[in-house]
C-alpha cells in the first residue's frame, strides 16, 4: 500500500462506516471509484479540478479551462468528509496571464474578480458550508419545517452531536406518494446535513432518488419480517425516523421490528403523533394503549422500572435499552442505550 493510500482509505472507510451503501464491502474503494464520488458531491463548475492521487494528476470538470485548481485526492476526501476546518496544504490555483485589452485595467480587473468567484464556488462545493436543517428542509423542499410542521429546530437539538459522523440514516416514507419521480426531499436534507452519513429512504412505492450517499428501497412498513432483514442488512442505524404511514399499527410494528437495530447511543424518532389521536387512522381521543403515543408514554414506566423493582432482575428488551424519550409537539425521539440505573432505597417506599 503506498503511503498516498495509506491515508486516504482510512479517511473513506470513517466517512462510509466500513460499508457502502448496498451493504457490501468496499468494492468502490479505489482512486479512480474514490474520484468519482467527490465529483459527484461537488457538482458542475466551469473551472478545472486536478486532483493527484500517488504521484499521478487526472484532469476533471471544466477540462478546456485556463484556471486550474489544484488538489491532493486526499486533501479532497478532507474538505468533504473530514471533521476540522485546516487549509489544503496541498491547495494550488493555476489563472490565465492574460495582457491588457481594450477595456484597459478595469477590465482586467473584473476578469479577476470572475475567476476569484468561480475558484471559489468549487472551494465552498468542496468544504461544504453547514447551514441549520430549517435552511436545508426550506432548499431541498422537505416538509419538516413550515409545511405545518415545525421540527427541525427539534431535529437540530437532538442531532447536533452527530452531524459530523459516520452514520447511518433510515428514513421510512420518501414522499411524492406514488410518483416515482417525486418526494426525497428529506432524503437530500440529511445528506447534505450529515457530510459524512448514508441516507437510506424505505418507501412502499417505487422512488427514483439518487444522489451521493443516498439510496432508497422498496417495502411494507407494516411487515415485520421485512423491517428486521432491512434491519440486519443495511444496519446496525444511528437514526431511524418514521415519517411513514402514521397509521397506529405500522407505527408500533415499525418501531418494535427496527429499534434492534439502532446502535447504542442512536435516536429513533416518529413523526406527525398527531394521527394517535385521530379514530380513522387507528388513534384515539384520549391516546389510548393501542396508539403510538400510548406506545410511547408505557416506554417512561419502563425506563422507571428500578423504582419498582430490581434493575438487575428480569426486564424486558425496551426496559433495558431505551435511556432517554424526548417529547415535542407531534414529534417523540427515543434514545437507545442502556438503562441500568439504581432505584430508590425499598425503605422510602413505605415510609408514609
Amino acid at each position: 500500500m503506498s503511503d498516498s493510500w495509506a491515508v486516504l482509505a482510512p479517511l473513506l472507510q470513517a466517512a462510509t462506516a466500513g460499508r457502502d451503501l448496498l451493504g457490501e464491502t468496499i468494492r468502490w474503494l479505489t482512486p479512480r471509484a474514490v474520484t468519482a464520488r467527490v465529483l459527484a458531491e461537488v457538482g458542475e463548475h466551469d473551472v478545472r479540478l486536478d486532483l493527484t492521487f500517488d504521484g499521478t494528476t487526472t484532469s476533471h470538470l471544466a477540462t478546456g479551462s485556463e484556471v486550474v485548481v489544484a488538489l491532493d485526492l486526499a486533501d479532497a476526501v478532507r474538505g468533504l468528509y473530514g471533521t476540522d476546518e485546516r487549509p489544503w496544504p496541498s491547495l494550488a490555483v493555476t489563472t490565465p496571464d492574460r495582457e491588457l485589452d481594450e477595456r484597459g485595467p478595469s477590465g482586467w480587473f473584473s476578469d479577476r474578480k470572475g475567476i476569484a468567484r468561480s475558484v471559489q464556488e468549487l472551494l465552498s462545493a468542496l468544504r461544504p458550508a453547514k447551514p441549520d436543517l430549517g435552511e436545508l428542509a426550506v432548499e431541498f423542499g422537505s416538509d419538516k419545517w413550515g409545511d405545518l410542521h415545525w421540527y427541525t429546530q427539534h431535529y437540530e437539538r437532538h442531532f447536533a452531536r452527530l452531524r459530523t459522523e459516520a452514520v447511518r440514516v433510515l428514513e421510512i416514507g420518501i414522499g411524492g406518494y406514488r410518483d416515482p419521480d417525486r418526494g426525497g426531499g428529506s432524503l437530500r436534507m440529511w445528506q447534505r446535513y450529515f457530510p459524512r452519513g448514508l441516507v437510506l429512504g424505505l418507501d412502499i412505492a417505487q422512488k427514483n432518488v439518487t444522489g451521493p450517499r443516498i439510496a432508497t428501497v422498496q417495502g411494507d412498513q407494516s411487515d415485520a419480517a421485512f423491517l428486521d432483514r432491512l434491519g440486519r442488512e443495511r444496519g446496525p442505524f444511528d437514526v431511524v425516523i418514521d415519517d411513514g404511514s402514521h397509521l397506529n399499527d405500522h407505527v408500533r410494528t415499525s418501531f418494535h421490528a427496527l429499534f434492534p437495530h439502532v446502535r447504542p447511543g442512536g435516536l429513533y424518532v416518529v413523526e406527525d403523533l398527531q394521527t394517535a389521536y385521530w379514530p380513522s387512522w387507528g388513534g384515539h381521543p384520549l391516546g389510548g394503549t393501542g396508539t403510538s403515543t400510548g406506545m410511547l408514554k408505557s416506554f417512561v414506566d419502563g425506563l422507571n422500572r428500578a423504582e419498582v423493582g430490581d434493575p438487575r432482575g428480569e426486564r424486558s428488551y425496551l426496559d433495558r435499552n431505551i435511556s432517554g424519550i424526548s417529547f415535542h409537539h407531534n414529534i417523540a425521539f427515543v434514545e437507545k442505550g442502556m438503562n441500568a440505573e439504581e432505584g430508590g432505597p425499598a425503605f422510602l417506599r413505605t415510609l408514609f
